[in-house]
């Protein structure tokens, strides 16, 4: 059953178009289709069907990704095609203790909480504090921020070694900070850099090779939606491209010479 301060999904009947709005008295989602007093909507089931004067509409509970999509946003986000890539090979799971640098507007940081369980917790730090504060609403919002600490400052300030199951690194300049992020990492942990342009991917793998890091690979994801009418079916006439380039390694101790 819908309540008052739930968020919720407004998608339009035989169409792909969504909107997002909360459930409170007084607000009222305005779209080209009509406008909806959202309080009205208190007390219906998920999945009603609703009017919005020149078109019909069905009212779902958001998932996590509509989530993402309508948050109010510090700084660009993880794309969705690369978060899936980025915990899968970061082998997040119950009990782990992620560290992430760049906590931004806070969308892998909600990630990891989730995944984490209850015995597991997640260490964010961001330099810029103005982000911090924004960051802790998404988290409260998507995340469990219960297993989230917060630190607006820079990662060098950090003297925690050897304690991160896996470590994400989202800053605009990774090699800054690379030493600090391979430091904190178990031996095995492993270790996502996020890198916009290829002179930072090539200087990113050449450091992590350098500092006891292995089975370093690098990808780009891309992805391609279609549209859904059965009769015409073919690929959207947009798609999001390159977003970045991701580089995975996995901390090892090298073999002492002889």
């Amino acid at each position: 059953m819908i309540r008052p301060g739930d968020r919720v999904v407004i998608l339009i009947e035989d169409e792909e178009t969504r909107f997002f709005a909360e459930v409170r008295e007084g607000e009222v989602l305005t779209t080209h289709y009509g406008n909806l007093i959202t309080s009205s909507l208190a007390g219906m089931e998920y999945g009603s069907f609703v009017s919005l004067g020149f078109k019909g509409a069905y009212v779902l509970k958001p998932s996590f990704m509509d989530g993402i999509l309508s948050l109010k946003r510090s700084t660009q986000i993880v794309y969705p095609k690369d978060i899936a890539f980025i915990t899968l090979n970061l082998d997040i799971k119950d009990g782990d203790v992620v560290y992430e640098a760049g906590t931004g507007t806070g969308v892998m940081t909600s990630v990891f909480s989730r995944m984490v369980g209850s015995s597991g917790r997640v260490v964010t730090y961001e330099k810029r504090s103005d982000f911090v504060g924004r960051a802790r609403e998404n988290v409260a919002a998507l995340g469990k921020i219960e297993r989230v600490t917060f630190f607006p400052e820079d990662l060098e300030s950090c003297d925690e070694k050897n304690v991160a199951d896996s470590f994400f690194l989202d800053v605009p300049d990774p090699l800054a900070v690379i030493n600090r992020a391979v430091s904190i990492l178990k031996g095995s942990g492993r270790i996502c850099v996020l890198c916009p342009t290829t002179n930072q991917v090539q200087e990113s793998i050449r450091r992590l090779g350098e500092m006891g890091v292995a089975d370093i690979q690098i990808w780009e994801i891309m992805a391609r939606n279609y549209k859904t009418n059965p009769d015409r079916l073919r690929p959207e006439d947009r798609m999001v491209g390159h977003t970045a380039y991701l580089i995975f390694g996995v901390k090892i101790k090298r073999r002492s010479k002889s």
